[in-house]
């Protein structure tokens, strides 16, 4: 299946929806329960050690222009553990959209379709993002582009709406919990951003490789900017210990914006946005996973594996028997240890690129 090509602002669209849809979910409940008010700024550090892993990542892209990062392990630590390695980024973005689709499917549930059962809901999204996959990259890269700016107006415009609510008191401490357990807390949750492996695997796509590192940088800079406004208007709205309650505050808190008796209800301008960008980021981390999983056993034709897929991501999806257990036991855990599958093999394939490859591909180079 040729994956064609896409041009810079098209996967910079589909990294920053594929980070940012987890935001509107049970994610920011979860991240302050840890460490309180300092929510908002406490993504700003996990932001920051992202940039910093990708860094490596990006060093690795440089020295082997052309290649996308699955090659560029096999050429590292050689095939067999580049498989492994394969296969971990396959698991961990598997993993990521089942349990976001899972979020999405209940919040649909509880907000909009009251009497539709779990299966439909999650039968109808599953359908819509292998028609995607078909389609394949560059399809999927055209439609997250056009509907980027449409949901990037919207979203401003809720946000913008909801700032009656804002209460500035609500924002203390400053610290939250500790300016340790902040930092403590940043660093560990920096697996929210760990869909930025994305780009690596798609690099390829990119008219031109070393373009990743500029598309990267920013991708990151803009989700950890629009996930630390969610954040702060979030913690401005509720206090605290309301909003650690709420399954999916950021709905909460746009459904009871009102001006007057003409002009309120504006949720249903954030649904749209809710769902469309849940449908553009689940896509590409479902793509991405099967990408991985083909790259792993060689696999050349990527059809029968989508529909395989499919029906393994609805099961996985429908597997975990309430939300309760989402809320609780889930989603924390695979924010505060899901760096491990994101970034591990990176951290070993950049170590003995730069302790043992380096020096040779130097030389080599310049004979």
């Amino acid at each position: 299946m040729d994956e064609g090509k896409i041009g810079n602002i098209e996967m910079l669209c589909l990294i920053v929806n594929a980070i940012v849809c987890k935001a509107f979910f049970t994610s920011i409940a979860a991240a302050i329960q840890k460490v309180g008010t300092a929510v908002w700024y406490m993504t700003l550090i996990s932001t920051v050690v992202t940039i910093g892993i990708f860094s490596l990542m990006y060093m690795m892209t440089k020295a082997y222009t052309g290649k996308n990062i699955l090659e560029i392990y096999d050429e590292i630590v050689g095939k067999k553990a580049g498989r492994l390695f394969a296969l971990i980024f396959c698991l961990i973005l598997f993993l990521s959209a089942s349990i976001t689709l899972r979020e999405f499917t209940d919040a649909t549930k509880v907000y909009l379709l009251h009497e539709s059962p779990p299966g439909f809901i999650v039968g109808m999204f599953i359908i819509a993002m292998t028609v995607v996959c078909f389609v394949g990259i560059e399809g999927l890269a055209r439609a997250g582009k056009l509907f980027s700016y449409i949901l990037l107006f919207n979203f401003l415009i809720v946000m913008a709406l909801s700032y009656k609510r804002f209460d500035s008191h609500r924002l203390y401490p400053l610290l939250g919990y500790g300016i340790g357990n902040t930092v403590k807390n940043g660093i560990m949750r920096c697996s929210a951003y760990g869909e930025i492996i994305l780009l690596g695997v798609f690099a390829k796509t990119l008219n031109d490789t070393k373009d990743a590192g500029k598309i990267g940088y920013i991708s990151l800079i803009l989700a950890g900017l629009i996930i630390a406004i969610i954040t702060f208007s979030v913690i401005a709205s509720f206090p605290y210990f309301i909003a650690i309650e709420l399954a999916d505050p950021l709905y909460i808190m746009v459904s009871l914006v009102q001006y007057g008796r003409f002009f309120q209800r504006v949720e249903v301008i954030f649904i749209f946005t809710w769902n469309l960008s849940t449908l553009i980021g689940l896509t590409a981390i479902f793509y991405g996973a099967i990408n991985c999983y083909c790259h792993a056993f060689n696999i050349k034709d990527k059809k029968p594996i989508i529909i395989s897929f499919a029906i393994s991501i609805y099961i996985s999806t429908l597997i975990i028997p309430s939300i309760s257990i989402i809320i609780d036991y889930v989603v924390p855990n695979f924010r505060d240890y899901g760096w491990i599958g994101f970034y591990s093999p990176i951290f070993m394939a950049w170590i003995m690129w730069f302790f043992f490859k380096r020096r040779k591909q130097t030389y080599d180079e310049k004979n």
